[in-house]
């Protein structure tokens, strides 16, 4: 039989926390259930919540504060009656809510709940590590992964206002490959920058405005051969063509007569480089430098 009073309730069947809470006495013997909740209570505010084990009469003390909870066959998860969050989790700045981890965002929130916090300015690429928040006890929304969280908000430090065009650049030396240089821009609040007309051909020299030096672009048709696909979506090719007039293909007069005119690669150039005027495919695994374009 469940054991429920007005201070600890069962919150999941074969199921535990962990890890516990650090009093000293954390895994004790006792006659009975009722024990567990008596010796917990004791405890306050170390303990708020236990680990029950009926087969073998042994409880466990736990601070939700720090604990996770976790399948546990034969194990039994009590927690404080009142440890509900009434409220809702902080608002963030420029931050959107996640109810994507069983917490639908209705009131009050059940122990342990969690919500995690979306920055459209990085949706390209999210942190590994989402910062959340977690209701740990009585009206209670702790932040979670705070120091390995990017701030909401872009980094523009070392870029440069292009008068052409209204937007900001900056090149980065590398060498990194397409996906490692994307990411990089992408953490700035920024797109890797590509030759999509001749006012953003000046802005992206304004910063590397060494012609001879061949840098990356934001395109690639590894999706789709002959289709490519850019970071800056008003920009795109069918049959390695531009949707505009603008068309900067280059020639490579080092290779043998047939392969010499740009995009000549097939599957095995899937990327977009410039190198002067002109754009050539070469392997995504080039590592190259590049420019960032933030809007």
């Amino acid at each position: 039989m469940g054991y429920t009073s007005t201070t600890f309730q069962q919150l999941k069947q074969d199921g535990k926390f962990w890890p516990l809470a650090g009093t000293g006495r954390d895994v004790v013997k006792v006659r009975g259930l009722v024990d567990c909740g008596s010796i917990c209570h004791s405890h306050r505010p170390a303990c708020n919540s236990f680990n029950w084990y009926p087969g073998n009469l042994t409880c466990e003390m736990v601070n939700t504060v720090n604990a996770f909870l976790e399948d546990a066959p034969g194990a039994m998860a009590y927690v404080n009656a009142s440890s509900v969050c009434i409220t809702s989790p902080p608002a963030l700045e420029n931050r959107t809510m996640n109810f994507s981890y069983g917490w639908n965002s209705s009131l009050p929130a059940p122990l342990l709940s969690e919500v995690s916090y979306d920055c459209q300015l990085f949706s390209r690429c999210p942190p590994l590590v989402p910062l959340k928040a977690k209701c740990t006890g009585a009206n209670t929304w702790q932040l979670l992964n705070v120091n390995f969280t990017l701030p909401c908000s872009a980094n523009t430090q070392g870029y440069e206002l292009s008068t052409e065009d209204g937007r900001m650049y900056k090149r980065y030396p590398g060498p990194m490959n397409r996906t490692e240089a994307s990411h990089v821009c992408c953490q700035d609040g920024a797109i890797l920058a590509s030759d999509t007309s001749g006012i953003t051909y000046d802005s992206i020299r304004m910063v590397a405005p060494d012609t001879n030096e061949t840098i990356l672009q934001g395109a690639t048709d590894e999706v789709e051969e002959a289709t490519w696909i850019y970071e800056d979506t008003s920009f795109l090719q069918v049959n390695n063509t531009p949707i505009t007039s603008y068309n900067w293909w280059g020639t490579n007069i080092s290779l043998p007569v047939g392969q010499q005119q740009a995009p000549n690669g097939g599957r095995d150039k899937n990327c977009l480089s410039l190198l002067g005027e002109f754009w050539f495919d070469i392997p995504c695994s080039t590592e190259l430098p590049f420019v960032c374009q933030y809007f």
